[in-house]
């Protein structure tokens, strides 16, 4: 064991375990190769600290793309295997399974955990992200058939444009259907509670 002197501080640890949290929150770590998840958890405790400190939706905007842009360069699918054969290869994830894993976790720990502190969360909350899964993406369908084309069907099959024209669609939803009575980030939860009973 460390010496006291040597442990870390409450704060960074309790930022720690809400990250950890997050990432296993978000379902994704296991679909991402072996030793993924603490590479993750080294890039989003350097950007989620910037989220904390960005004064603008523009920039926080600009920090989640470089994060998804970095995940996508830096990150691995795991290989799958059926019958002790391989099914599919070692891949990199697409920019829809790093912002998903990247929307959970900013979600656990700006709007569950109210980070860095309630008067910042309240107004970074407002810039997050839906985490918007294979059901919630049949569901917008439905309502804006033409919007995409053509629709994923997986958050494998999401890129860039896609996620960025989705993220719009959550927010015409949410004005047409929920008259801006909620956010992005509470879309999800409504919504995959509905979706999934």
């Amino acid at each position: 064991m460390k010496d006291q002197s040597e442990l870390d501080d409450p704060e960074e640890i309790r930022l720690r375990n809400i990250i950890d949290m997050g990432l296993t929150f978000s379902a994704m770590i296991r679909l991402f190769e072996r030793g993924s998840k603490r590479k993750l958890r080294k890039k989003i405790l350097a950007e989620v600290r910037r989220v904390f400190e960005t004064e603008s939706e523009k920039s926080f905007v600009d920090i989640h793309s470089d994060f998804c842009e970095w995940g996508v360069k830096n990150i691995l699918l795991a290989e799958k295997k059926r019958s002790g054969r391989i099914i599919k290869k070692v891949t990199p994830p697409s920019y829809g399974q790093i912002a998903k894993t990247f929307d959970v976790v900013l979600k656990v720990a700006v709007y569950y955990s109210h980070l860095p502190n309630c008067e910042r969360s309240r107004e970074i909350a407002k810039w997050l992200n839906a985490a918007v899964d294979t059901r919630m993406m049949t569901m917008l369908k439905k309502s804006y058939p033409k919007d995409i084309q053509p629709w994923p069907t997986t958050v494998e099959q999401v890129d860039k444009n896609t996620y960025m024209t989705m993220q719009k669609i959550v927010r015409k939803f949410i004005k047409e259907k929920h008259h801006n009575s909620i956010m992005p980030v509470q879309f999800d939860d409504i919504y995959w509670n509905a979706l999934n009973r």
